[in-house]
């Protein structure tokens, strides 16, 4: 019984926890990003400053100019995420948004060269159009990328974490009530076997 008390509270507790890391993910998007490209830097550096040590130790024959490039590669990108996050989802907004608005535009105008060609509309400019607008709003910054996805994880977080505690808490009580319903048949049951046998004293005494 406390093992399964033990397990519903660390059910309960974890879902809480993600409930809260869901509403950070939402409300401070910005920052969480920034929290995780700095990350991201810290262990590309230790992973460049172990493979460079590894780099020195090894023989010559195996340091090859490769395995140098791909630490200093490391390293930069390393430096870059812990020292300058911020603009590297700019930067990652902005190339996204401009092959998307590339890619959009194409589609257009392949919509409009079948439109000339077969004399009527085919397919739709909405999702183009649409393509289009998201594109430039991540060229100009207004649209983050890397913001939006972990406003997107949090909302599904917050979710998730709901969904389950109100089904947990549905299936508790349904289970309640389902032992107590037991509880009382089995105590009817007992009653009219008590009674029986009650009965069948007084019988056996007549």
């Amino acid at each position: 019984m406390q093992d399964t008390q033990k397990l519903e509270l660390e059910k309960v507790v974890s879902s809480i926890a993600l409930f809260c890391i869901g509403v950070c993910f939402i409300v401070w998007a910005d920052q969480v990003t920034d929290w995780i490209a700095i990350f991201l830097g810290v262990v590309s550096l230790v992973y460049s400053i172990v493979k460079f040590i590894i780099f020195l130790k090894a023989t010559p024959e195996r340091r090859t100019t490769f395995s140098l490039f791909c630490i200093v590669l490391a390293f930069a990108a390393g430096l870059l995420l812990v020292s300058r996050a911020s603009f590297i989802k700019e930067a990652i907004s902005f190339i996204i948004g401009v092959y998307i608005v590339l890619t959009s535009a194409v589609r257009i105008l392949n919509l409009s060269d079948l439109r000339h060609r077969l004399g009527s509309a085919v397919g739709s400019y909405l999702w183009p159009v649409i393509g289009v607008v998201i594109g430039f709003l991540c060229i100009s910054g207004q649209f983050i990328i890397p913001n939006e996805l972990a406003r997107l994880t949090g909302v599904g977080l917050v979710i998730y974490s709901v969904v389950y505690l109100v089904s947990f808490f549905a299936v508790k009580s349904a289970l309640k009530t389902t032992e107590e319903a037991l509880g009382k048949t089995l105590k009817i049951q007992e009653g009219e076997i008590v009674s029986e046998e009650k009965s069948s004293k007084k019988k056996s005494k007549k």
